[in-house]
């Protein structure tokens, strides 16, 4: 694989010159870039508040371009604060500097605070409410056969759940893949338990490993809840 900083410099060079800054994002920046990684480049200009996304191929590389002019990542950051999925925000933290600039340095001290200080935390309202939810799916997953609607009753349960539990312990969330992996930042042995699970469902069809999960994530809550739930 050819070297994606070095790919990163000339694409921002030749596409970018005048730009304010910029740096190199996502999993090459990581250090864990496969064969199917692309680039993901942060650019930022001075001016007027405005914003870009680009997907485009440079050199054989995919590349996706987030481009940002004044303080328009502020929005973003702020959007993926609230939805405790901080994309950008973690993007921007892990960045290798391709040209640096002050603006570039705001954007990382920034990112770096939203993600030290963490989502806000769920109030009483929010846990019974997908406690009740939850609960709602357990009990379909328990009526049917294994097969197509419970198959989707599982995908379902295991992503509420695992909502739940990162947001209960006051953790940043995951879209795909970054779901699994903030489990197991957060808790290891837990996120093996979430895989067990899912295995011993679609191996097995074993429901009860889904439940006795969910369950143990629910009980420091109060446990499934359906009798004396209100909203209103």
């Amino acid at each position: 694989m050819r070297n994606p900083l070095d790919t990163a410099k000339r694409f921002v060079k030749v596409n970018h010159p005048d730009c304010d800054g910029a740096m190199l994002a996502g999993s090459c920046a990581r250090g864990e870039a496969t064969v199917t990684s692309d680039l993901d480049i942060i650019i930022l200009y001075t001016g007027k508040d405005s914003a870009y996304r680009e997907s485009i191929i440079y050199e054989d590389w995919p590349v996706e371009v987030f481009v940002y002019t004044g303080d328009a990542y502020h929005e973003f950051f702020h959007n993926d604060a609230a939805r405790a999925i901080p994309s950008l925000p973690r993007m921007a933290s892990e960045g290798i500097v391709l040209k640096d600039s002050e603006a570039l340095l705001k954007m990382k001290d920034e990112a770096k605070r939203i993600l030290a200080q963490g989502p806000l935390a769920w109030d009483e309202r929010l846990i019974n409410h997908n406690r009740y939810m939850i609960s709602n799916l357990i009990d379909d997953l328990l009526d049917k056969k294994a097969g197509g609607e419970a198959y989707f009753l599982a995908n379902s349960i295991i992503h509420d759940l695992a909502v739940f539990t990162l947001r209960t312990n006051k953790h940043w969330l995951g879209s795909g893949k970054w779901m699994f992996r903030e489990l197991r930042n957060m808790d290891a042995v837990l996120a093996d338990q979430f895989e067990q699970s899912l295995e011993a469902f679609y191996q097995r069809h074993d429901k009860q490993a889904i439940v006795e999960l969910a369950e143990g994530c629910l009980r420091p809550y109060g446990g499934r809840l359906f009798d004396g739930y209100y909203i209103g």
